[in-house]
């Protein structure tokens, strides 16, 4: 006959089950507002108009392990993210730094896959043709700076901006443009975002030899939608997905650098044999 003593774990047990379900609703008591954007191969629309790619895929797979669903909220300036995170207009933002801004306003949960932030150079420019070998000495050489606009995670953007050379942009496609057309002379972004616009684009880049930085990206979660008995659920979920090998797949898929487009070679100058005859 079970004692007393050994009745009380029982009932712990039973209640923490029956309050599971509530952490649950409590998390996913409406779909998650995330911002989306054209930001291949993390963001897209497929050929039926549904988002794809990585971070689509890994939120996606984060969701279905809670019992969660997502919405996305299109065409949302970066400079409004924050402050509807914090108004709790939207309820999570995808790859964010943790020193990053925002830490007062939002929780960042446990990193779920890395990040390479790289240097661009247009092949061809007069100035591309001897590049300098990192963002450091592009600065040092009075180069011109093209970066996203608002808060960056890269310190260096700061330093290019407190000496006027720095033009932001909203998209990588856009930050392109400016460079084709000499509105910058070294383009900075996340390296596989910025190689997947330029193939698009058609346009041949040289990559300065030193990365910017490399480091690990999480989940900003807003204040006003999370509790801390939340943010820890999301976390057991990323542990969850990674232990079962989920989260590797997702990213073998699509952590794929294409390949670089390569400026057209030099004409080589007509000798004696290869002349044309008159």
């Amino acid at each position: 006959m079970p004692t007393r003593a050994m009745a009380m774990p029982r009932r712990l047990l039973t209640a923490l089950l029956l309050c599971l379900p509530l952490l649950a609703a409590a998390t996913c008591s409406r779909p998650w507002r995330v911002p989306f954007e054209d930001w291949r191969p993390y963001a897209f629309l497929d050929a039926a108009g549904r988002p794809a790619g990585l971070e689509v895929e890994l939120l996606a797979a984060l969701a279905r392990e809670l019992g969660c669903t997502v919405s996305y909220v299109p065409n949302l300036p970066r400079n409004r993210r924050l402050p509807q995170l914090a108004s709790g207009e939207l309820d999570l933002l995808v790859a964010a730094s943790y020193d990053g801004p925002g830490a007062d306003v939002s929780w960042y949960t446990r990193p779920y896959r890395n990040e390479e932030f790289a240097a661009f150079m247009r092949a061809g420019s007069p100035r591309a043709a001897s590049p300098p070998p990192s963002l450091n000495a592009a600065l040092d050489a009075g180069l011109r700076l093209l970066a996203h606009r608002g808060p960056s995670v890269v310190p260096l953007v700061d330093a290019f901006a407190a000496r006027d050379r720095l033009t932001g942009f909203e998209d990588y496609a856009k930050g392109l443009e400016l460079l084709r057309y000499d509105r910058g002379d070294v383009l900075l972004g996340d390296r596989l975002a910025v190689l997947h616009a330029a193939q698009a684009e058609g346009l041949a880049l040289v990559e300065l030899a030193e990365p910017v930085s490399r480091d690990v990206v999480a989940y900003k979660l807003s204040r006003k939608r999370f509790d801390e008995a939340a943010v820890r659920r999301i976390n057991e979920a990323i542990l969850r997905l990674d232990a079962q090998g989920e989260l590797a797949r997702i990213r073998a898929r699509w952590l794929v650098a294409p390949q670089p487009v390569r400026p057209p070679p030099a004409p080589r100058p007509a000798t004696a044999a290869s002349a044309p005859r008159r």
